[in-house]
């Protein structure tokens, strides 16, 4: 830190804002979330807020899909993985999705799917967001935290009826992103909710000689050790590798994932009593070289694990639950 910046972290909260108001004239200017549209290329038309100055971290989110995680950087350099995409109204889920730091999968289908069902990871990349609140204020602690809120619906005339209240925060100076989502069967019949949370690491983040780790373990075994791989270079026509897991909590509740290598490292932190599954996915083709980390209340309906793991959480007729996902990048 810089003795300005150890100044800052030694005063208490309305001392901290005060010694910052009077250094920057416009702090919402430089520090709040902030609307661009995308006008050229696979994106064109799309609308897009910005997360910057995140302790290292700048992240783009993308309301027109689902309010996910597009583009980010760490430190200066790209870490999500970017496929080779056509575009976003392209005929099947491999030419129109767009990558990104986190998709969501969903709601009613992952893994492969009938067209009726929304197709390959469901219709949730497919549904824009109403964004109710995007700003960016000052806590009692005088850290100043930025907020994007949405809601999303998947639904249709005689079909389940299903709403997500997504709430996107972070913190000025904290390399974390805080999701929380409030998932509700708006219907008025029982339904299953299939969700999974694909969080996708490129080069140089994911690199020979990186390492991905869980705390879970293989279905049906017998004691929870936890899992690893260590990732190798892509090579030209290299099948993908899935590995269906069970999370394991540790005492507060919470289980993470972590992919960590020579570019620092990403841990995912989410609670297995709301997503018990998790599933890692390494594709390590020359071109599309990626690493998912996707925890989720399923696996996808086509990796090999039993099907008890592929059925996701049943809803009662206006009934919700809650979902929580923490990001956090280091050295």
């Amino acid at each position: 830190m810089t003795d300005q910046e150890n100044i800052r972290e030694g005063l208490g909260g309305a001392e901290r804002r005060r010694f910052l108001e009077a250094r920057i004239g416009a702090v919402e200017r430089v520090w709040a979330p902030r609307t661009v549209r995308s006008e050229n290329g696979v994106g064109a038309g799309r609308r897009q807020i910005e997360l910057r100055y995140l302790g290292g971290l700048d992240v783009t989110i993308e309301p027109d899909q689902f309010l996910d995680l597009g583009e980010a950087a760490w430190r200066g350099r790209p870490v999500s993985f970017v496929p080779p995409s056509t575009s976003v109204r392209a005929e099947n889920w491999g030419r129109r999705w767009q990558g990104g730091l986190l998709t969501t999968c969903g709601l009613s289908a992952v893994g492969r799917a009938a067209p009726e069902d929304g197709g390959m990871h469901g219709r949730a990349h497919l549904i824009p967001a109403s964004v109710t609140r995007q700003d960016g204020s000052w806590t009692h602690g005088g850290e100043y935290e930025l907020v994007v809120r949405g809601t999303l619906r998947e639904g249709a005339v005689f079909e389940p009826n299903l709403t997500v209240d997504r709430t996107i925060r972070a913190r000025h100076g904290v390399s974390e992103i805080h999701i929380s989502d409030v998932i509700r069967n708006e219907g008025f019949v029982p339904d299953r909710v299939r969700i999974l949370y694909h969080i996708n690491i490129g080069w140089p983040m994911l690199h020979a000689g990186a390492s991905v780790s869980a705390d879970a373990s293989e279905p049906g075994a017998t004691e929870a050790s936890g899992w690893s791989r260590q990732l190798g270079d892509p090579e030209p026509d290299v099948p993908e590798r899935v590995n269906a897991l069970v999370a394991i909590p540790d005492p507060d509740g919470w289980s993470h994932a972590t992919i960590a290598g020579d570019s620092g490292s990403l841990t995912v932190r989410f609670r297995p009593d709301q997503l018990p599954y998790l599933t890692v996915w390494r594709s390590g083709t020359s071109g599309s070289y990626a690493l998912g980390i996707e925890p989720g209340t399923c696996w996808p309906s086509h990796v090999d694990g039993p099907d008890e793991g592929k059925v996701g959480r049943l809803l009662g007729p206006g009934e919700s639950f809650v979902v929580e996902l923490v990001l956090s990048f280091g050295d």
